[in-house]
């Protein structure tokens, strides 16, 4: 029986078989073609050609299904850059980051998620724990070490969403470049005379969502 399944007494359509695996990859999918405001249950239920109800299996809420995948993009960045190979604490950090920035760009609408969606799943738990034993390598004690990984965790996801918002929220992103350029233009339109700070330091303002950015305010972070 492919098509249908014999009650003995009616046939009726047979159950599509899916996995969580598809669950979360078809959300994930949804997110990058229509950013958050596409994902509901009904949509993956939809793609994936089954009931709402049949989701529900593997998910309890949409909030439940954001966690999902927020947990399955911080799982792709590899944990494993805060152990090494460089002996350094503060570079093994910045590898890391720079690893899990480049993911969450990949998938903007995820970087918006991360602002709402409790980040308190096996992959950010294991993102914490190995941020917490490279700041003790560098001989923080556990309370400096609990405070600086939220510390870096903000600054991962607040320059993302900041980026993101910048951009229309749908992957690929328009080349670093392009977009520093597009920043930089814009600034040429702020009063000189109003505002001659902002005017004056237009060159490194435009520059905010650059990987270089990034990296000199976490590195100033970790001091």
């Amino acid at each position: 029986m492919s098509e249908v399944e014999s009650t003995g007494k009616r046939e009726r359509p047979a159950r599509r078989a899916f996995t969580r695996d598809q669950v979360v990859d078809t959300a994930l999918a949804i997110l990058d073609e229509g950013g958050g405001d596409a994902l509901s249950i009904r949509s993956v239920a939809g793609r994936l050609g089954v009931n709402p109800n049949a989701v529900y299996t593997y998910v309890a809420s949409r909030a439940d299904l954001e966690r999902e995948v927020a947990e399955r993009v911080l799982g792709q960045a590899d944990a494993s850059l805060l152990a090494g190979p460089t002996a350094d604490w503060r570079d093994r950090i910045v590898d890391f980051a720079t690893a899990l920035r480049l993911r969450l760009l990949e998938h903007p609408a995820v970087a918006r998620l991360l602002m709402t969606a409790p980040m308190n799943g096996p992959a950010a738990l294991e993102v914490g724990e190995r941020l917490l034993e490279a700041l003790a390598d560098g001989g923080l004690d556990p309370d400096a070490a609990a405070r600086i990984t939220y510390l870096v965790i903000v600054h991962v996801v607040g320059s993302v969403a900041l980026e993101v918002a910048e951009t229309d929220g749908r992957p690929p992103l328009a080349a670093e470049a392009d977009r520093v350029a597009q920043r930089r233009s814009g600034f040429d339109a702020v009063d000189a005379l109003r505002w001659p700070r902002t005017a004056a330091a237009a060159g490194v303002m435009a520059d905010w969502i650059s990987a270089e950015q990034f990296e000199w305010g976490l590195r100033r972070l970790l001091g």
